[in-house]
């Protein structure tokens, strides 16, 4: 059996109607056993009755057909766009929410700014034209590749590598382009 406080926050659901068959059973039979449960029970029931006995009274002063009326209208009347975008906005940036939009946004730009390496040639929001510069030194001598991916055009470069040469010795580079 439960102990006693856990009745005694159950009795309200209890005496509602509002528990499973089982649960409601072991309270039942805890409270036919239980002193101060029962007394608990039956201050319940008394201050359920004095409230019913209260809204029926003052129920007869309430003039309905006017609340029916403002419930009506505030159904009725249609809210700005501005007030409906707030409201259906508001959750959506609950703190909960936004832990995750962070590292959602992170990987949405990544993989937009990355699309040109796992789709070569393919181009997004207005690109044109790209280009790109790779260099190569190869025994001495360096060779530099110009690529544009809209003309598909390829341009290469050789040359001397001048920060080899011995500036303090007054040696000019080799006249020979010859590679």
């Amino acid at each position: 059996m439960r102990d006693c406080e856990a009745i005694k926050k159950s009795l309200g659901a209890w005496l509602d109607g509002e528990l499973d068959p089982g649960p409601a059973a072991e309270i039942q039979l805890h409270v036919q056993g239980c002193a101060s449960c029962l007394e608990e029970k039956a201050r319940l029931e008394r201050l359920d009755s004095s409230l019913k006995k209260l809204l029926e009274a003052n129920a007869s002063q309430v003039d309905f057909k006017t609340f029916w009326a403002a419930i009506s209208r505030r159904i009725a009347d249609e809210k700005s766009w501005p007030t409906r975008v707030l409201e259906w906005m508001q959750p959506v940036f609950s703190p909960r929410r936004l832990a995750w939009a962070v590292p959602a946004t992170v990987v949405v730009i990544v993989a937009a700014l990355s699309l040109d390496q796992f789709f070569p040639g393919w181009t997004w929001i207005g690109q044109t034209n790209m280009a790109s510069v790779e260099s190569i030194d190869g025994h001495g001598f360096n060779v530099a590749l110009l690529r544009e991916a809209k003309t598909k055009t390829t341009v290469i470069w050789l040359f001397e590598n001048q920060e080899s040469e011995d500036e303090t010795s007054g040696e000019s580079a080799s006249g020979d382009t010859a590679f």
